[in-house]
C-alpha cells in the first residue's frame, strides 16, 4: 500500500435517556461486533467515560472514545465502502446522537 498507517479517533454522545451502563453495554455488545467484521482493520479500542474525577461539572459533551486502525488509507476506506461498514453506520445511529471522526496519525511514546 502507498500510505502510511492510520488511526481513526472516534468521539461519542449516547442518545438522550441512555444511562453509561446501557451505553457500554450497547456498545461493546451490540455494535463492536459488527465493527470487528472490517476485513482489513487491525485494532479496535473502545473506551467509556467514568464518572469518577472528571475535570468539567455536569454531563460530559462525549460518553466515549474508539480508536479503530488500519496500515493504510487505502485499507480504512475500503472497509468504510463495504457494506459491513453500512451496518455498522446505521446500528450506531440507533444509539447515538454524535459520533464525531478525527483521522491521525499515531505516535507511540510508550
Amino acid at each position: 500500500m502507498s500510505s502510511k498507517p492510520v488511526k481513526l479517533i472516534a468521539l461519542l454522545k449516547a442518545k438522550p435517556g441512555m444511562s453509561r451502563e446501557e451505553f457500554r453495554q450497547r456498545w461493546i455488545e451490540g455494535h463492536a461486533p459488527l465493527t470487528l467484521r472490517f476485513k482489513n482493520l487491525k485494532g479496535y479500542r473502545i473506551n467509556v467515560a467514568i464518572d469518577e474525577y472528571q475535570e468539567l461539572e455536569g454531563e460530559l459533551p462525549y460518553d466515549g472514545t474508539a480508536e479503530l486502525w488500519w496500515d493504510s488509507l487505502e485499507e480504512m476506506q475500503e472497509d468504510f465502502a463495504s457494506e459491513e461498514a453500512a451496518t455498522a453506520v446505521a446500528d450506531a445511529d440507533t444509539f447515538t446522537v454524535v459520533r464525531t471522526h478525527i483521522y491521525t496519525e499515531e505516535f507511540v511514546l510508550r
